[in-house]
């Protein structure tokens, strides 16, 4: 006797989430930069008018 079921294999899509994990890693590396950048110019300030205060006045 033989067995006739059919056996359904659901293949997996690998790419199915590539196109939002692209957006939202460019979307993080922005915000990431945009954070470095901003830090640097507030250090940089901090620094500029801490020398100011202590030299000039």
């Amino acid at each position: 006797m033989r067995d006739e079921r059919w056996i359904i294999v659901v293949e997996e899509d690998r790419k199915i989430g590539a196109g939002w994990a692209k957006i939202f890693g460019t979307v993080f590396l922005v915000v990431m930069t945009f954070a470095l950048v901003d830090r640097g110019l507030t250090v940089a300030w901090v620094t500029a008018t801490a020398w100011l205060n202590r030299h000039l006045f």
